[in-house]
């Protein structure tokens, strides 16, 4: 093959892309700022949540506020709250009235002074945020009254608290900084790097093979004096490129969305902006060797979407049936980026950096949390090149077949 050609056969390519400017959109600006916007708005709005329940004051239904220990009263009020008397507390909840309600028996203070234990109702909605929030500060208030209780019980009994506790348990976690600074939802890092791209690259191949076969331009160019696989490579590329582009892209906003977490927003964040922070988006610190595994593991997706789309696109018609023929390799992708949230709870072994798409999915979820092994690289990488040659050969094999290439 001459190189001369295949890249000249990939810059016209590249050339008919970039003349949609819907392409420099999906390709460069949206891909760009996805992800820094995603890392940066979670725990923005999530925190900001956090922190405006807790300063805001909470109208919490009672039902039987009278009854009410005078203790336990001034430790819910001490949450921000304010109790109004009910007559229905579960009513109100389902109503939307209040968040929380709170159902009191008669004679709670009673039983509670002779030592005999009492049942406190709490309503609320378990699906809704907000009400979960506005529960949690009744729970708060009522575990830390049942516990001095307790304390004052045990006093008066002569009998040392410590007794109930023989055991201390501390927590000490063993996670690295990497995977402290990922977030739970890290996994979205490297599903959002496979869907763009893909878009990115199917814009490329469906006008390389499908959009040719319309303009009819396809055949001009196969009595050219070009060789087949100088074709199917130079489409290649240029189909490569407009993926990889856009997975880089992805990549560099990913990068700048953890500086900017990391200098500006942790520092503004209270207690649980900071809480927020660390289960959604985390701060996103990786190193530069982290970066470089990511691109060329993204250089390798890239390539292996890219010989997908080229052997599906080939076969369609039109452009509008190329799409459709793309539209399910989405699935493809976004299973196994969904699976991987589940990644702790399955026994995955090495033999799972063998399956394409999966592994290398799998392999940057580990790059992001910084648990990444040379076995799994180099299983990944070694199996994905494999797939991308046997996809080019069958590529090559369609452009020589005259059924596929004037399927009209």
């Amino acid at each position: 093959m001459r190189g001369r050609v295949i890249w000249q056969l990939a810059g016209k390519e590249i050339l008919s892309t970039i003349r949609d400017r819907r392409a420099i959109v999906s390709n460069l600006l949206i891909p760009l700022l996805i992800l820094p916007l995603l890392m940066l708005g979670l725990p923005l709005m999530v925190g900001g949540l956090f922190e405006r329940e807790q300063e805001t004051l909470t109208s919490v239904a009672i039902r039987g506020l009278d009854d009410l220990p005078g203790e336990l009263h001034d430790l819910i009020t001490a949450q921000n709250t304010v109790l109004e008397e009910v007559v229905d507390p579960e009513a109100a909840v389902s109503r939307g009235d209040y968040q929380v309600a709170i159902s009191v028996s008669p004679g709670t203070r009673e039983l509670l002074e002779s030592g005999i234990p009492v049942e406190l109702e709490v309503y609320s909605k378990r699906s809704n945020l907000r009400s979960e929030l506005s529960a949690n500060k009744i729970e708060a208030a009522v575990g830390s009254y049942s516990r001095g209780l307790v304390a004052t019980r045990l006093h008066q009994a002569g009998v040392d608290p410590s007794l109930l506790e023989p055991i201390d348990i501390v927590s000490i976690d063993t996670r690295s900084e990497a995977e402290q600074s990922s977030g739970q939802l890290s996994w979205l890092i490297p599903f959002f790097i496979a869907i763009w791209t893909l878009a990115g690259g199917q814009m490329a191949a469906i006008d390389a093979t499908a959009g040719e076969k319309e303009r009819g331009t396809l055949e001009v160019l196969l009595v050219a004096p070009v060789r087949r696989s100088e074709v199917v490579v130079g489409k290649f590329i240029a189909t490569l490129l407009f993926g990889l582009t856009a997975a880089v892209m992805a990549i560099i906003g990913y990068v700048a969305g953890g500086v900017v977490i990391r200098i500006l927003l942790v520092p503004q964040l209270g207690t649980g902006g900071s809480q927020a922070l660390e289960v959604l988006g985390g701060s996103m610190s990786v190193a530069p060797s982290s970066v470089f595994l990511l691109l060329v593991s993204a250089l390798l997706l890239a390539s292996l979407i890219a010989g997908i789309l080229l052997g599906l696109t080939m076969f369609a018609r039109s452009f509008k049936e190329a799409q459709s023929y793309v539209a399910p390799l989405s699935f493809l992708l976004i299973l196994p980026a969904l699976g991987l949230q589940f990644k702790d709870l399955l026994t995955l072994g090495e033999a799972v950096y063998l399956i394409p798409v999966f592994n290398v999915l799998v392999l940057m979820d580990d790059i992001v949390k910084g648990s990444v092994s040379t076995v799994a690289v180099a299983a990944t990488w070694l199996s994905l090149s494999a797939v991308i040659g046997v996809l080019l050969l069958l590529s090559y094999r369609n452009f020589r077949r005259e059924s596929v290439i004037f399927r009209t």
